[in-house]
């Protein structure tokens, strides 16, 4: 019913564990993802909607990972080697979401990239550019979460994302590189996932 009112993905569970899977922040109820969860990881599959593993503990992470059939995503997920909290993902996860073809989005909430202070667009970059070092560039993208309380100091709001590309360029990313960064990445896994 989703899948047919134009749902084109789903984040499996949020702040705390549910019927279909531990949460990063959750208690652990299921050791990952439930019987249920796989379930419904197949039928996503089948109807070709992208499965987003975002909020997920590390055990929900690698068990999905192998229960889906297409490559998956991380919406909104930084770098924990560079900001130690359990929302984000370990080079390890970032490694194998790459080698399934799938993509982590830098999320600009502070709590996700700076451990202590306020972060700034800086930090962000700071995210994409260890990010793309570990994954490639053709596996990373950006998932602002400004509806969920997101915004930095430097792009505070969809008005100053301007500034983000302005940093992508003084990094020397190419044209090319900022286009799959802007969307052409997570587009690519959507087409992908959609071919049912």
């Amino acid at each position: 019913k989703l899948r047919r009112r134009g749902v084109v993905y789903m984040t499996l569970c949020h702040n705390g564990d549910n019927d279909i899977c531990d949460s990063a922040k959750g208690n652990g109820e299921h050791g990952g993802v439930s019987a249920f969860g796989a379930d419904v990881i197949r039928e996503m599959n089948r109807v070709g909607m992208m499965v987003d593993l975002s909020h997920a503990a590390e055990s929900s992470f690698y068990q999905a990972i192998e229960a889906s059939r297409t490559p998956i995503v991380c919406s909104h997920s930084s770098a924990r080697a560079l900001c130690d909290h359990p929302r984000n993902l370990t080079d390890a996860q970032l490694k194998a979401l790459a080698d399934k073809g799938g993509v982590a989005q830098v999320t600009l909430y502070n709590g996700f990239l700076k451990e202590e202070g306020t972060a700034t667009i800086q930090d962000a970059i700071a995210h994409l550019n260890h990010m793309v070092n570990v994954m490639g560039i053709e596996h990373v993208g950006i998932g602002t979460d400004f509806d969920g309380d997101g915004g930095i100091i430097g792009c505070a709001s969809a008005s100053e994302l301007i500034n983000f590309t302005r940093c992508l360029l003084k990094e020397r990313y190419s044209e090319e590189d900022i286009r799959r960064i802007w969307g052409g990445n997570f587009l690519r896994v959507m087409e992908e996932v959609q071919k049912v």
